[in-house]
């Protein structure tokens, strides 16, 4: 049995040996190496990579990786970074004129407390961040897309 899930595992997998050492959530944080060392264990890996009793691996899980805390620091950086152009980007927001004013409290009304939010995210609709378009003088393209939301009629 332990050939079969082997093979499995190569064929489902790019990096089978780091998806062997790496806890996993279907395993209730264990490893599948932990589960190769029983019987039982074996069994609840083989249904598992056989697809019987949940969704099989998607394009997404075949480059499977394990994260730690050393190789998560720069993702963390990222993510600073990215929110502090955010904040940069919301303080542009104060004082400002009443075109702005006026999709502030749109983006509000359609999305409550996540309307400052859904301003500084990549939108695809619009190409760019709400934020960007307003400041750029484009505050009525903006309006559309949440007066468009807000109707259900989003493209």
């Amino acid at each position: 049995m332990a050939d079969e899930i082997r093979t499995l595992i190569a064929d489902l997998y790019d990096d089978p040996e780091n998806f062997l050492k790496t806890p996993h959530q279907w395993f209730g944080g264990r490893s599948p190496n932990e589960l190769m060392a029983t019987e039982a264990g074996q069994f609840v890996l083989l249904k598992f990579l056989r697809g019987e009793d949940h969704i099989p691996p998607i394009e997404i899980d075949r480059g499977f990786k394990s994260y730690t805390a050393a190789n998560t620091d720069h993702l963390v950086d990222q993510a600073i970074a990215r929110l502090e152009g955010q904040i940069e980007q919301l303080k542009f927001l104060k004082g400002s004129g009443p075109e702005i004013a006026t999709v502030i409290g749109r983006a509000q009304e359609v999305f409550g407390e996540r309307g400052l939010s859904w301003l500084v995210r990549p939108n695809q609709v619009l190409q760019a961040t709400p934020l960007d378009l307003m400041s750029q003088g484009k505050t009525d393209r903006v309006l559309r897309l949440l007066v468009q939301i807000e109707h259900g009629i989003y493209p």
